[in-house]
């Protein structure tokens, strides 16, 4: 499973899959249904319109490398895509600014950084 798109990591696994599956960026994309330009932008941290995907985009892109993801992943990614957007600058999109999370959001993301179930996943919140 490609680590998640809030990784420093996600750029290069999503790179080397899709290279050692023998995809060009469109095949992926078209695996993926998604926009052709958007795998370049997933993949270069460097450019200029460097992209992370939404978490649909992330379990599509997981699928179409062949990789399969759990059901408990899945419930808890589910419950994070925003029910509106904006195109305007929020603390969570602007650079250098640390984006708020869900609880689900964090136990998602803290599972497949370390490569754990979600259920064994504990947030502990003091204050």
């Amino acid at each position: 499973m490609l680590p998640y798109p809030s990784s420093p990591e996600f750029p290069a696994a999503l790179k080397a899959r899709r290279e050692s599956s023998g995809l060009s960026r469109s095949a992926l994309a078209r695996a993926a249904n998604i926009h052709g330009v958007m795998p370049r932008r997933y993949e270069e941290p460097d450019c200029r319109e460097f992209a992370k995907p939404r978490a649909g985009t992330w379990i599509a892109l997981n699928k179409a490398l062949g990789y399969d993801i759990p059901d408990e992943t899945l419930a808890a990614l589910a419950q994070e895509e925003p029910t509106n957007s904006t195109d305007m600058d929020t603390p969570s999109t602007v650079p250098g600014v640390i984006k708020a999370l869900t609880l689900a959001e964090a136990k998602a993301g803290l599972a497949i950084t370390f490569g754990v179930n979600i259920d064994q996943i504990e947030i502990t919140i003091r204050g």
